[in-house]
């Protein structure tokens, strides 16, 4: 979540519905790079730890070839992930 127009584009182009806890994220911090960046990437960790909890097999990141992004995600998840992999 890094720009309001961008993800506004690519809703209209798959005709899809965001859950309303991602628009609110997005609506509160739309004027502000970075908050909207910083609270992007806190909800992915949300949603991929949700996830990683019920058991999924695998994650797609995408992050629109921004690899800080990326790293900051990966950072926080990767613990998560090796232990569902031993698991």
């Amino acid at each position: 979540m890094t720009n309001k127009r961008q993800i506004e584009r690519m809703v209209k182009m798959c005709g899809v519905e965001l859950p309303k806890k991602f628009v609110r994220v997005l609506e509160k911090y739309e004027h502000n790079e970075e908050a909207l960046r910083d609270a992007g990437i806190a909800y992915a960790i949300d949603q991929i730890t949700d996830l990683i909890t019920e058991g999924i097999d695998g994650i797609h990141l995408y992050t629109m070839n921004n690899s800080f992004i990326a790293h900051r995600i990966y950072d926080a998840v990767q613990n998560l992930i090796s232990v569902s992999t031993k698991v």
